[in-house]
């Protein structure tokens, strides 16, 4: 009796063209999922620098506006049908930091160390309405005490990011530079902005008095910890944003 020999396996496998091809799709597959999460990543760091930086923006033109509408304030003001008094003649003072913020300028006691060559300082005079005011160190005040704030943009040292100081505290960490223009009530209620250049376009002692607004231009830094630390410490090279904010000095429209 014959025996029957077994048939061959009909078994198939993949070719290595075949290999090639599927690696490749998973290839061009794998690599678009991992430029979705780069876009993704980056536009999420993207939107929480934007907030960091607004956040700042927002606390920093806060606290000078609050100061500044105390300026020129005093209790014998305090009621509207009295006569008002004459206005403090260095309550709104300014300077520019490269410039004239040295012996001359009323709080040049309170700058930090290290100021931005060409931003601006100004120095508030007000007396404390009431009893438990805080000003802008913290430090509690009792009614009718004298009070000055001086803000700036600086660092204690080189190599630290800039920063809103006053009367010589840090405030707000990521201000890079501050602007003023000083709105002059001038003969017949006109207005003139002044932007308080070292040319000689600035307020004149006589004018200081008259001075009844202020506009505030503030850069924050972006925060962006991927830049270079010559970026980091030339205030041109980063991709920094302005704020503006304008503040009417309310004791001086009596």
């Amino acid at each position: 009796m014959k025996g029957r020999h077994p048939q061959p396996s009909t078994m198939t496998g993949f070719t290595i063209a075949e290999f090639m091809v599927a690696i490749a799709i998973g290839m061009f597959l794998i690599t678009g999922l991992i430029g979705m999460y780069i876009a993704g990543k980056s536009s999420y760091n993207t939107n929480e620098v934007l907030s960091r930086t607004q956040e700042n923006a927002r606390f920093a033109t806060d606290l000078l506006t609050r100061f500044l509408r105390l300026a020129d304030y005093r209790t014998d003001n305090e009621d509207d049908h009295r006569q008002v008094q004459a206005t403090i003649t260095d309550s709104v003072r300014g300077c520019i930091a490269g410039t004239n913020c040295g012996v001359g300028f009323p709080g040049a006691a309170d700058l930090p160390s290290e100021l931005v060559g060409s931003s601006h300082a100004i120095h508030i005079k007000y007396t404390s309405p009431y009893d438990g005011l805080r000003d802008c160190t913290g430090a509690t005040l009792g009614e009718g005490a004298d009070v000055v704030a001086t803000f700036a943009v600086g660092r204690a040292n080189a190599g630290d990011p800039w920063t809103l100081y006053c009367n010589g505290q840090p405030l707000v960490q990521g201000v890079a530079d501050l602007q003023i223009q000083y709105g002059i009530r001038a003969a017949g209620g006109n207005m003139r902005y002044t932007d308080h250049t070292d040319t000689g376009d600035q307020p004149t002692i006589a004018e200081w008095p008259s001075v009844i607004a202020l506009r505030l231009i503030l850069t924050v830094e972006s925060g962006d910890e991927t830049v270079t630390k010559v970026a980091k410490d030339e205030i041109a090279n980063r991709a920094d944003r302005e704020y503006l904010a304008t503040v009417q000095l309310r004791n001086r429209l009596l």
